[in-house]
């Protein structure tokens, strides 16, 4: 039966197998790395569109990762009662529904629910497809998945910011989810023709309800605490106590997880140097993609004050470094490593952070373009070193269950860091902003001096006396804020450089471990001799 229909899918598409599974998986998960960033960029227009005060916007971003990093690991444990093709397209229908309901949202609750339903559509769809995947490349070209993942995935997260700046251009955010649409319609419509219908009788394991219930509790006490950090900060009962729950549910979580005969989380694959080492690597570049693109679009625009279309030559640089890294790992990985490619990656991002940590307004474009690049393909062939090298560790039977515990942790990890990152901006810009205020607040001589040129530069424009001094008020305070948010950039960028050590400091002893399995079987070879054997003799 299932023979009979891939034979069909391929008679009928006449592409190879491996091509139309890219697909299918790329434009499943992609649409949500592309609709977080996007987001990310056009948070303003979303604002003036819904008539959102500035506290509501981190909202439905803050949700929208706590519902995606729910439904990964709960893929394999859908699939496994579902099969491939029916999760598949059941997901891909709600994904499909969530970004209808986005697309003519009239406020922000109506936008929330359609983001949390395509985020745990595609969290689940994560773990239902990348297996697969992998498994539908030849061995003889393997390595090539690596191009279509790095540059599909990564690349849509790089789509995203390029086009949620070209959405403040236009002043208009509906029409990227229209682009959602789209691309699940096409997945629905493939996946309908192209997915074989598999018949399976045998008996699926029992999944671990306690384990379920848990999960699902711990990530909706998270919610709380997370959506209230912002305006309320850590010292608030609606933080700090939710936080305390959500830390006992999750160890309650492990704890139950780590003894269940089929655990939701398969914690116990990962208890070795290999698959340890690889997921402090994908963990850790992850947390610094989050630092670096927070903190340079907030450069780019309150600091830089960069117009839109050199934002949009930006990220295509960003991608130009991803597509960089796709070809090189592609080329490199077998011969390599994880260890050593991730040790690559985490030096170029370090150089990058390091420059970072005292960038001014001064800098260049064609300087940030490089730096861009580097980082794009630094945190890419880390990333991905590290989720293969886990994947790879040891016996192949468990390589799912570690991948899955792996991103698990990764995924839950950004969304926990992500409004973590925006309270720190926030709280850094108010305290260095009260530290310039309290400095110029003694009037020292050269600040004195300062403001009376600047006064007398005004009246010399043709300005009145009193509108000259307001001016300078103006000036004085405009460049006030820009200073105190560029020193919190700077200390972001600060955290960043360290996380890029631990990255560093992961790949090593991922490389003193060893390779690993590679992705390309080596295909054993028949000896001539043998046959001569079985040739007959005269």
């Amino acid at each position: 039966m299932e023979q009979e229909n891939t034979q069909n899918s391929k008679g009928i598409m006449k592409i190879p197998s491996f091509l139309i599974i890219s697909f299918l998986t790329i434009f499943a998960i992609g649409p949500q790395y592309f609709a977080n960033l996007s987001y990310t960029m056009n948070q303003e227009i979303v604002q003036n569109g819904l008539s959102l005060g500035s506290q509501q916007l981190l909202i439905p971003s803050t949700l929208s990762n706590i519902a995606f990093a729910l439904g990964v690991p709960l893929g394999p444990v859908i699939t496994r009662a579902l099969g491939v093709r029916k999760n598949y397209l059941t997901f891909i229908l709600l994904f499909l529904c969530g970004s209808l309901i986005n697309l003519f949202a009239p406020n922000l609750v109506i936008l929330v629910i359609g983001r949390i339903i395509q985020s745990v559509s595609a969290g689940i769809l994560f773990l239902t497809m990348l297996p697969v995947s992998l498994k539908s490349f030849p061995n003889n070209i393997r390595n090539t998945y690596l191009f279509f993942i790095i540059t599909g995935l990564f690349g849509a997260t790089a789509a995203g910011a390029f086009f949620g700046s070209l959405s403040l251009d236009v002043d208009a955010w509906r029409w990227l989810f229209l682009l959602n649409v789209i691309s699940a319609l096409l997945c629905l419509i493939i996946g309908f023709f192209a997915l074989p219908k598999i018949v399976e009788e045998h008996e699926h394991p029992p999944i671990d309800k306690t384990g379920l219930f848990l999960l699902i509790l711990l990530m909706i006490v998270l919610s709380i605490p997370l959506c209230n950090l912002m305006n309320k900060g850590f010292t608030s009962y609606y933080v700090w106590p939710f936080l305390v729950i959500a830390m006992i549910l999750l160890v309650l979580f492990i704890l139950v997880d780590v003894k269940a005969e089929t655990p939701i989380v398969p914690f116990r694959t990962l208890k070795a140097a290999k698959p340890i080492s690889g997921t402090v690597m994908a963990v850790a570049s992850h947390i610094l993609l989050v630092l670096a693109l927070a903190g340079i679009n907030g450069f780019l625009r309150h600091n830089k004050d960069l117009p839109v279309h050199y934002l949009l030559i930006f990220y295509c640089c960003f991608f130009v470094g991803i597509v960089f890294t796709a070809i090189f790992k592609t080329l490199f990985y077998g011969a390599l490593g994880a260890g050593k490619l991730g040790i690559i990656g985490s030096l170029a991002v370090m150089f990058v952070s390091w420059k970072w940590r005292t960038m001014t307004p001064a800098v260049s474009l064609p300087v940030l373009y490089v730096e861009i690049a580097l980082l794009g393909a630094g945190v890419s062939m880390v990333l991905v070193s590290g989720a293969l090298g886990t994947a790879f560790a040891g016996n192949l039977h468990f390589a799912s269950m570690r991948s899955g515990t792996l991103h698990t942790i990764r995924n839950f990890t950004g969304a926990v860091v992500t409004p973590i990152v925006a309270w720190f901006i926030s709280t850094q810009n108010h305290i260095q902003y009260e530290n310039i205020r309290g400095h110029l607040g003694e009037f020292d001589s050269e600040t004195n001096a300062e403001l009376v040129n600047l006064t007398r530069r005004f009246v010399s424009m043709g300005l009145p006396v009193k509108d000259a001094q307001s001016m300078t008020s103006y000036e004085l305070i405009a460049n006030t804020k820009k200073s105190a948010i560029l020193m919190a950039y700077h200390n972001l960028f600060t955290i960043m450089f360290g996380v890029g050590v631990i990255m560093l400091a992961a790949s090593i002893v991922k490389m003193a471990t060893g390779k690993g399995i590679g992705l390309v079987k080596k295909e054993k070879k028949v000896k001539r001799s043998d046959k001569k054997i079985t040739e007959p003799t005269a």
